[in-house]
C-alpha cells in the first residue's frame, strides 16, 4: 500500500537529513521510499528567498507534491516522505489531503528535537541565526497540530529517526482519514 509521510518542524530539526538518507538505507527500513523536499519546489520559483510568504505559492508547491507523489508510486515506490517548514498547518494541507488518500495512505509527523539538539545541528552554518532558529522554533511549537505526532528526535541519528517513523506507520500512529482540523 502506498503512504505520504509528511515531516514538518523548523531549520536543524533533521527533516532534510532524513531525506539524504541513502536508497539502500531506506529500502532496508521501509521498502522503496522516495524523498520530497518542499524547500527545493519553493526554490524553483523563489531561488533567493526573497519573496514574502504566500498561500498561492504553498499550494502551489503541495499540489506539485502530490504530482510527484503519484509519480512515485507509479513507479513502483512504497513510501514518499514529503518534508518542509511549512506542511504543519492544516489551511495548507487540507486541499491537498484527498487526492493524497485517493493514492494511499498518509501520515503526519512533527519532528521535534530539544533546543540544543537544533543548535548544535546547525552549529556550522553561518547563514542560520541561533536567534532566528529558536524563535522559529518556539513559534511551532506553539502552532503543533493534535493530529500531528511529535518524535522527539533529539539523540536520535537520521537513520535511528528513520526506523522510529517506520515503526510508528506501521503501527498506525499520524495517520490521517479525512480534513484536518485547524
Amino acid at each position: 500500500m502506498a503512504r505520504t509521510v509528511f515531516l514538518s518542524r523548523p531549520a536543524g530539526s533533521g527533516k532534510t537529513t532524513v531525506l539524504r538518507l541513502s536508497h539502500d538505507q531506506k529500502r532496508t527500513i521501509w521498502g522503496r521510499t522516495a524523498a520530497i523536499d518542499t524547500d527545493q519546489l519553493f526554490l524553483m520559483v523563489d531561488p533567493g528567498w526573497d519573496l514574502p510568504y504566500d498561500d498561492a505559492r504553498t499550494a502551489l508547491v503541495l499540489r506539485q507534491c502530490v504530482q510527484l507523489a503519484q509519480s512515485f508510486f507509479g513507479a513502483g515506490y512504497e513510501n514518499v516522505l514529503v518534508a518542509g517548514n511549512a506542511i504543519y498547518d492544516a489551511f495548507d494541507l487540507n486541499p491537498v489531503i484527498p487526492d493524497l488518500l485517493r493514492l494511499g495512505r498518509v501520515f503526519h509527523f512533527s519532528l521535534d528535537p530539544s533546543e540544543g539538539a537544533v543548535l548544535r545541528r546547525t552549529a556550522d552554518d553561518p547563514d542560520r541565526s541561533p536567534a532566528h532558529l529558536l524563535k522559529e522554533l518556539h513559534h511551532l511549537l506553539v502552532k503543533r497540530s493534535p493530529w500531528s505526532v511529535p518524535v522527539d528526535n533529539s539523540s536520535l541519528t537520521p537513520l535511528e529517526t528513520l526506523q522510529k517513523l517506520a515503526h510508528l506507520v506501521q503501527s498506525g500512529a499520524g495517520e490521517i482519514h479525512g480534513p484536518l482540523a485547524p
